[in-house]
């Protein structure tokens, strides 16, 4: 039997190798190439944080800046507590200039509703009326001076003639936006 084992010592030398490579070589490597992974995964969060760090001061500076902008953009925004209030505000506003420009009121409605950011909804209203040049001219003004702001988005002039006569009559549309501040809105 000494003599087989002789005869064969370095096939079982080679099994021998084989069996530590397997069960023990590899799975060492194997977790020396994982842990390898690992801290370079662990470096590269360190290097981002380390670099959010480093803006911080710059994003805070920027908060303080958009803060103090928001502040001084309130008188330009329609304060309403709900949305009821807000249209009838806004449409009161708008009716109210009409009526000082001479205008007749065909008829003003909602268009549309989104959501800007979180502290601000802009809404768009139409209104269709009728008056002479004199009132149109005066209309456009008196939107284009409110506060809170109201901004002609869009505009349509139509009538049967255009000539220097004040008593022509057209039919004016316009599309209206306004800014509603939504923080102090139940959404």
């Amino acid at each position: 039997m000494k003599s087989e084992i002789i005869k064969y010592k370095h096939y079982l030398l080679l099994v021998a190798a084989l069996i530590i490579i397997n069960f023990v070589l590899e799975p060492l490597w194997q977790h020396a190439i994982d842990t390898q992974n690992k801290v370079q995964l662990m470096q590269k969060k360190a290097d981002k944080i380390a670099g959010l760090l480093s803006v911080k001061d710059g994003v805070d500076e920027q908060d303080q800046l958009m803060t103090s902008k928001r502040v001084s953009l309130q008188p330009y925004l329609f304060p309403a507590s709900s949305e009821s209030e807000f249209k009838l505000l806004a449409q009161g506003k708008v009716e109210s200039v009409l009526a000082d420009a001479n205008c007749n009121i065909d008829s003003i409605g909602w268009k549309s509703r989104s959501k800007i950011e979180q502290s601000l909804i802009r809404w768009t209203l139409e209104a269709r009326y009728k008056g002479n040049a004199e009132c149109a001219l005066k209309a456009v003004r008196a939107f284009e001076h409110q506060k809170p702001v109201i901004n002609i988005a869009e505009y349509s002039l139509a009538g049967s003639e255009v000539s220097g006569n004040k008593r022509n009559k057209m039919v004016i549309q316009l599309n209206l936006v306004m800014w509603q501040n939504a923080k102090e809105v139940s959404l």
